[in-house]
């Protein structure tokens, strides 16, 4: 067995990503046991990934330098959303697992694109919302914050953020139970209770059961 310490990360807290550090486990678990890696221990972080300082991250890349023991994490985003933090970790490369890539070193092309990619992400996120900001006073200086056409503009526009949230979860659950496949789990019932397990719920709080899972992993998107 390879030893190995694993890494996940939440910008916020767990009440507003939930299921969040559960699901980056439950992959890292299932990661492990078909690779043939031993998982010492998880670190937890709440920190946001542009911070290269973090000193839970700084602790765990320590300990696998020092041991020669594998970091892995979920994807590149919850190690980082910094391009800066290559300089911390290129000439380690070779402890460090994404469990997006599989069981490889990660090529330093690849990984400096998917950095790329998650650093312009949170930039084109504080963006979005400074451009909203701006065009909204920019409209009516004394815009108030609250709309009195709700009914009319804002809740479509909530029916749709809440139908893309179901997709995104329903993506989700489906590529964590890929995962769960590999590592042995092949059935509806023994997907539920690993799930359960692990301590994932539903979009609505309840226990995985056949039925629902049998529904979302059949799901398609609209």
């Amino acid at each position: 067995m390879k030893i190995a310490y694993a890494y996940c990360r939440i910008s916020t807290n767990e009440i507003k990503q939930r299921n969040s550090i559960a699901v980056q486990k439950a992959v890292i678990e299932s990661f492990a046991l078909a690779n043939g890696y031993d998982v010492v221990k998880y670190y937890i972080e709440q920190r946001t990934g542009a911070d290269d300082d973090r000193p839970i991250f700084n602790q765990v890349l320590k300990r696998c330098i020092n041991e020669n023991a594998f970091l892995i994490t979920w994807k590149i985003d919850r190690l980082s959303r910094s391009l800066s933090i290559f300089n911390r970790i290129q000439d380690h490369l070779h402890l460090i697992r994404f469990t997006e890539l599989q069981d490889t070193e990660p090529n330093l092309l690849i990984l400096s694109l998917l950095l790329g990619v998650a650093h312009q992400e949170r930039i084109n996120i504080g963006v979005r919302v400074s451009a909203t900001y701006k065009m909204l006073k920019a409209k009516d200086p004394n815009h108030p914050w609250g709309n009195p056409n709700f009914k009319s503009e804002v809740m479509p526009l909530g029916k749709i953020t809440r139908l893309q949230n179901a997709s995104d979860f329903n993506r989700r659950i489906q590529s964590l139970c890929n995962d769960l496949r590999k590592a042995g789990y092949c059935t509806l019932k023994s997907l539920a209770l690993k799930l359960n397990e692990i301590g994932l719920k539903t979009r609505r709080g309840s226990n995985f059961n056949q039925n629902n899972l049998h529904r979302i992993l059949k799901y398609r998107g609209a």
